[in-house]
């Protein structure tokens, strides 16, 4: 099927969760107290957040998921159909719980301390519909469910459908999925818990040779690394006032996605991924603070981010 008549340019298929932001002008000690600056609700989840990015930069994407029926479930609904999600493959689960996160921002050092509840029920490999996976120009994954994420994989793979993944903790079945990827994002605590070193040279190309065609890993402060079979790229991090990290990798997995589609080189891709997930990081949360295509462009434009290659 051309490009031009697939349904969707994205389905995203991963967990999604209520993440309840607390802004703090420092952690409280153990058994202390602090005021509350100010705090507010938002919907999260890897796979969701870099949606609707997407979303918001023009792309058509749909969102395969669960949520309870809990007092949660229709706030997560509301935000996800607002945000222009194809929700025809999700639903809640009846008698379940939403996920459900507090994450504590700590204003003075800008760090976030993150308690959570994940959700235990979710959608099984029957539950999945087959023709939304196989109209889509790519499959953004997060590894969870397990079985559900593989089957899902596998399905795209069949279909000539790109198959992504935002990797972020350590989850079980890595293995047997990443030989189904075409595209894989990963902190670098990802490859220190899952290759067991420290070596980002060494696990891009150990991540290349289990199956994905590009790698990326990122370090915060210390940039991003992009590999293929014939590129290695280092690109600086933008240097910015940070207020909020939640959500930066989540970003900067949607941004990546957004220059393949846009079929870019992939320093501009790599650039454009650093930069937005940069932008993010300056505002509280990951909806009032996702960049627009406009300030990314402006950023790119006026800032030079240098990119390293080697051999």
């Amino acid at each position: 099927m051309k490009t031009s008549q697939m349904k969707y340019d994205v389905v995203g298929l991963g967990t999604v969760v209520v993440d309840h932001l607390v802004l703090l002008s420092h952690h409280p000690v153990q058994d202390a107290k602090t005021n509350i600056i100010s705090d507010a609700f938002q919907i999260g989840g890897p796979v969701p957040t870099a949606q609707v990015l997407l979303s918001r930069l023009g792309k058509r994407c749909a969102f395969i998921g669960s949520w309870g029926d809990d007092q949660y479930g229709p706030l997560i609904a509301e935000d996800l159909a607002a945000e222009n999600l194809d929700l025809s493959g999700s639903r809640p689960l009846p008698g379940t719980r939403s996920g459900y996160a507090q994450v504590w921002i700590d204003e003075s050092v800008s760090t976030r301390t993150i308690a959570c509840y994940r959700p235990e029920h979710w959608l099984q490999p029957a539950d999945l519909d087959e023709s939304i996976l196989t109209q889509a120009r790519a499959v953004h994954l997060d590894g969870w469910p397990q079985t559900t994420c593989l089957h899902a994989a596998q399905i795209a793979q069949q279909a000539g459908v790109k198959v992504c993944l935002d990797a972020g903790s350590l989850k079980p079945g890595m293995e047997e999925l990443i030989p189904y990827l075409n595209v894989m994002n990963c902190p670098r605590r990802f490859i220190t818990e899952y290759l067991d070193t420290d070596d980002i040279h060494a696990a891009g190309q150990e991540l290349l040779q289990q199956g994905p065609e590009l790698v990326t890993i990122t370090d915060g402060v210390n940039g991003a690394w992009l590999f293929t079979d014939s590129v290695r790229l280092h690109c600086e991090a933008l240097p910015v006032l940070s207020l909020d990290t939640t959500g930066a990798g989540d970003i900067f997995s949607g941004a990546l996605l957004y220059g393949i589609l846009e079929d870019w080189p992939v320093e501009r891709t790599l650039k454009f991924a650093s930069v937005t997930a940069a932008l993010k990081c300056e505002r509280l949360g990951n909806r009032d603070a996702l960049p627009t295509l406009a300030e990314i462009e402006a950023v790119l434009q006026t800032k030079e981010l240098r990119l390293s290659r080697w051999d």
